[in-house]
């Protein structure tokens, strides 16, 4: 059996991230916006996420990129990654960790 290829169209299109959320620019904005409002030309211009779980789903296949995602697991392996390279817990949280004592002279 030949290998999936991934969908192009919607390679270009949409973007998974980590936990599995199916982002994309909503429609609208491209053109005839003069007689739109502000408020919505901004809106327009931010990401949304699918809400519908059976088309993010398809979406992800089609896609071919982290189909079964599991938030907590995706955690837990950032956090092994961190504690590998010696980082501090709280340095990719943005937390300040306690700052070592300078030597007194």
């Amino acid at each position: 059996m030949p290998k999936l290829k991934t969908h192009k169209g919607m390679k270009k299109r949409f973007k998974i991230s980590a936990t599995g959320k199916v982002r994309h620019k909503p429609c609208g904005s491209s053109h005839l916006n003069s007689h739109k409002n502000g408020k919505k030309i901004r809106r327009l211009r931010k990401k949304a996420t699918l809400a519908n779980r059976a088309e993010a789903r398809r979406i992800r296949f089609a896609r071919l990129e982290r189909q079964n995602v599991d938030p907590n697991q995706v955690e837990a392996s950032r956090q092994v990654a961190l504690h590998e390279h010696g980082e501090p817990a709280g340095a990719a949280t943005g937390e300040n960790p306690a700052p070592a004592s300078a030597p007194q002279s």
